[in-house]
């Protein structure tokens, strides 16, 4: 009887490890995709303060792991995007440039690529 118990709460225990081990890599994964979209917001948002020269690019900040890079879409919109270099989550942003400042547009953040092919997305 005893042994029963004793085999019965080292399985018991063996399961809630496993759990405990299968929820920690959840968390972890979770962690890493906040820290991408905050990296990726923060490129954003470093990307509008920016001056941008006539010929649309992109614009690195290696200290902070940023990338911002802007593309005329047509004539009275453009689209900036913004992604830690590190990771693979990037943002985007419906801009207007004034001289070499960028405006926001209203409504225009966008957490996927709104462009009809995958080439158009820098």
């Amino acid at each position: 009887m005893v042994l029963t118990i004793l085999l019965i709460g080292s399985l018991t225990l063996h399961a809630s490890r496993e759990r405990l081990e299968q929820g920690m890599s959840l968390v972890a994964d979770e962690r890493q995709h906040y820290r991408a979209f905050w990296a990726a917001q923060s490129a954003l948002q470093w990307g509008l303060t920016l001056s941008w020269p006539e010929t649309p690019g992109c614009q690195q900040d290696r200290q902070q792991g940023w990338e911002s890079c802007l593309q005329k879409v047509d004539d009275e919109r453009m689209l900036l995007k913004g992604r830690a270099t590190a990771g693979d989550l990037a943002l985007w942003r419906w801009v207007a440039q004034e001289g070499a400042r960028l405006r926001p547009l209203p409504h225009g953040w966008i957490d996927y690529c709104p462009l009809a092919t995958a080439q158009g997305c820098l």
